[in-house]
């Protein structure tokens, strides 16, 4: 059986909350369409926090490859657009997967 490397992508950011409903319309319905017609993005989930002090949003984006933000169709599609002044503390990270067990 083949053992392939399994990536993702780990966006967190937070947003203010008079700006949430815009951001998540923003978000659902033209930027995670948009990303995944790009070459090498498979799937995406979002969720948000319930409790704790981390950031409100957190996207995890599953990945064919870690160079996917390489690609010309990434880089006309990347970015905040008109919420780029109201994203707050984003961090972006790449991750392969080294351990996965199920219960």
């Amino acid at each position: 059986m083949e053992n392939k490397a399994r990536y993702i992508m780990l966006v967190t950011v937070d947003i203010p909350a008079d700006k949430e409903r815009a951001w998540n319309d923003w978000y659902n319905n033209e930027h995670v369409p948009d990303i995944l017609k790009c070459p090498g993005f498979k799937r995406v989930g979002r969720f948000k926090s319930l409790q704790g002090n981390g950031p409100r949003y957190v996207t995890i984006y599953e990945l064919e490859h870690p160079n996917v933000r390489e690609s010309e169709e990434f880089a006309r599609v990347k970015g905040w657009y008109q919420f780029t002044d109201f994203v707050i503390e984003p961090r972006i990270s790449i991750y392969r997967e080294f351990l996965a067990a199920e219960a």
